[in-house]
């Protein structure tokens, strides 16, 4: 479900052109796949964000490999709760989203 954003970002170099791919293709998903709209719109501007905090800075690979399995644990526990109930994905989703922000602050 989700995880065709992972080789899209490992097919694009994980930089940030990969990111704005993601943000696209996840924009556009969550359009065409409404029982999973707010985990693809949370990934889209995740995307965004990484891409607006980045684009005019040079990041080291180890920067980008960070942030590649920061969003992989996100999109890993997104696949692993897109099978249960809507109650279940709110749950695992609001999770993810809780952790972002207590980690950005």
């Amino acid at each position: 479900m989700f995880t065709f954003l992972l080789d899209l970002i490992t097919e694009k170099g994980k930089g940030i052109h990969a990111y704005v791919a993601v943000s696209k293709a996840a924009f556009d998903r969550a359009l065409t796949e409404p029982d999973h709209a707010a985990a693809f719109y949370f990934l889209a501007t995740s995307a965004e964000s990484f891409v607006e905090l980045h684009e005019r800075q040079p990041l080291s690979s180890d920067e980008l490999e960070q942030n590649f399995k920061t969003f992989q644990a996100d999109i890993q526990q997104l696949e692993d709760a897109s099978t249960g109930s809507a109650e279940n994905r709110l749950s695992v989703l609001n999770q993810i989203v809780k952790a972002r922000i207590e980690y950005t602050r």
